[in-house]
């Protein structure tokens, strides 16, 4: 496939370099010349230089540029061609191309796009044809008149639904396989992956479809189903809604970070358009260094729960390694945002923006709450808890005045406390491995025991995996990478239909986390504590009665420092002390 030079040059002619770059990075004049922080690196002094009378960009920091077409290359992840015809869409210059649209001469990209938005329709009308799923977006306060305009649909309970439409439509099976849309039968033909769902059309920043999402209509599992990865969709870049957010992330000077799909789409209906959402899994660096090509001001969102901290905890130190600081509000009365600005409104919902707090700060009151800080136990929990961010400000520009912060608010010494980092996170004899994963290369055998088992046994069988899950112990993994490993686990899991440690370690996009996998399947003779066919049951059971048992004492060590704070005889000191016996009980039963 090959567009005309002559097409080429008329793109080009209509597309004002400064226009375009503007619409991605925040350009100032400085001259003949405009100047603005580089996308493509960590720049913290404007070193990235756009000249509209040469028609081309420099960056004096990284050694990035080139045309306006090399410019849409990097940022829209796309090749020469697909640059070209982003641009002339964009300004309207018709393109023909060279040669014919057959499959032999149309990109494999173009053609899992076209299958994509073929597929949008048939969502579209069987949402049209369907009270159950219209009524499903209503009760959700998404009007009728948006559903067209957010990509909305639904896949009606049918093995053979979308493939017969994509059939009849002219689309090749081998396309509708690539894009997600179909999946091969094992014992041959082929049926709907998405079935009973409603649709969700996940787009890339320049608009165009890359993926669906599908949430199902009633009750089943996975609740949230993402298409596979394919050509054109790789979910670490991409941030559900930054390609309608990113003008009101520009003029409201901040992004606002929300964890699922609703949520994005009811802040969005209400006025909030600078939102965006990661894909229904945890957020990762890349969709942080995506989210700040546009802003490093980002607003996080999170429950006020347990799970709330978890995820906060997990974020501090990827944003930290992006040179951002984000400010987080807390939902201590709400489940999520859409409930939230569903009953306290637009403008209670603006203030509760308004009230956000750095994410450190957060992270460092939840301790000084969970721990009785004027002891000496308390003060190596809350260190001990806390390390995994620690390490990673230790590594960042700003560490000593946020080695400053830590020290102050947890009480203890900034000497002791840059000690402690410095001998790899050794607190009172204790040692934790943290996310240092990004640093060197870890083996599972260097984190903490019983979570090393539980993660372990889970790369080791399908079966294991399921133990965990009827436990309930994932969500209180503590350990941010073991936790990220054991949820993509259950993810790859849960879209595969059953788990294989090879062809997971295979999937992995992060090089360290696949080093990891690969150590773990093939241990050292000294390593391998975990053989499943002899003793691997007996040894995840009690490490899944060590977490257990963690979480319990942690949750005791709270309620005292509670208690301490309330009036003996009062109704919470006494819902607290019902508590306390009833955890002690469970306590005795583990032990």
């Amino acid at each position: 496939m090959r567009i005309p030079e002559s097409k080429i040059a008329e793109v080009a002619a209509a597309a004002d370099i400064v226009q375009v770059i503007s619409g991605y990075v925040e350009l100032k004049r400085a001259g003949k010349d405009y100047r603005g922080l580089c996308p493509f690196h960590q720049d913290k002094d404007p070193s990235f230089y756009v000249s509209p009378q040469k028609g081309i960009f420099h960056c004096f920091g990284c050694a990035v540029g080139g045309s306006v077409f090399n410019f849409i290359m990097k940022m829209e992840n796309a090749t020469f061609v697909e640059a070209v015809q982003i641009l002339a869409e964009r300004y309207g210059v018709p393109i023909v191309l060279e040669q014919g649209r057959g499959r032999a001469g149309t990109d494999e990209k173009e053609r899992i796009a076209r299958a994509l938005e073929i597929a949008l329709e048939f969502f579209w009308k069987n949402l049209g044809s369907n009270s159950g799923p219209k009524e499903y977006l209503r009760d959700r306060g998404v009007p009728d008149e948006w559903t067209e305009r957010l990509g909305l649909g639904f896949a009606p309970d049918s093995w053979d639904g979308i493939h017969g439409w994509l059939r009849s439509r002219g689309v090749d099976l081998r396309d509708a396989v690539a894009a997600g849309l179909v999946r091969e039968r094992s014992g041959g033909g082929h049926y709907d992956y998405f079935r009973s769902r409603i649709m969700i059309a996940i787009r890339e920043l320049s608009g165009r479809i890359v993926a669906f999402g599908g949430r199902i209509l009633g009750e089943g599992d996975p609740k949230y189903l993402n298409s596979p990865e394919s050509a054109l969709f790789h979910k670490k870049n991409i941030l559900y809604g930054l390609d309608s957010a990113r003008e009101g992330i520009r003029r409201e000077g901040f992004a606002i970070l929300v964890e699922g799909y609703f949520d994005q789409i009811s802040l969005r209906l209400r006025g909030l358009e600078n939102t965006v959402a990661p894909l229904g899994t945890s957020l990762g660096s890349e969709q942080i260094r995506l989210l700040r090509r546009f802003s490093d001001q980002v607003i996080t969102i999170f429950d006020g729960d347990e799970a709330g901290l978890r995820a906060a905890r997990r974020a501090i130190p990827m944003f930290l390694a992006e040179g951002l600081e984000p400010r987080c509000v807390i939902l201590k009365e709400h489940k999520d945002p859409d409930e939230a600005i569903t009953s306290i409104g637009v403008e209670g919902f603006r203030r509760l923006l308004d009230y956000a707090v750095p994410m450190v700060d957060y992270l460092l009151e939840s301790v000084a709450q969970r721990y009785d800080l004027g002891s000496f136990r308390g003060r190596n929990l809350a260190v001990e808890e806390c390390l995994p961010v620690l390490r990673e400000i230790a590594n960042s520009t700003g560490r000593d005045y946020f080695i400053e912060r830590f020290a102050s608010r947890i009480r203890v010494r900034e000497e002791r406390l840059r000690q402690i980092i410095k001998a790899g996170g050794r607190v009172d004899s204790t040692s934790r491995a943290g996310n240092t994963a990004s640093h060197r290369r870890l083996s599972l055998f260097d984190f903490p025991t019983d979570e090393r088992n539980v993660v372990r046994g889970m790369l080791l069988s399908d079966a294991f995996i399921e133990r965990v899950l009827e436990s309930g112990v994932l969500k209180d993994l503590e350990n941010p990478v073991l936790s990220d490993l054991a949820h993509r686990m259950v993810s790859f899991r849960q879209e595969a239909g059953v788990f294989d440690a090879l062809a997971f370690a295979r999937s992995l996009d992060d090089e360290n986390l696949a080093a990891l996998v690969a150590r773990s399947l093939s241990p050292r003779r000294e390593e391998n504590d975990i053989t499943p066919e002899f003793d691997g049951d007996r040894t995840v059971d009690q490490s899944l009665d060590a977490i257990r048992l963690r979480k319990l004492e942690k949750r005791k060590e709270e309620i005292k420092q509670r208690m301490r704070q309330c009036v003996p005889g009062e109704e919470e000191y006494n819902s607290l002390a019902r508590e306390l016996v009833t955890i002690g009980r469970r306590l005795h039963g583990l032990a």
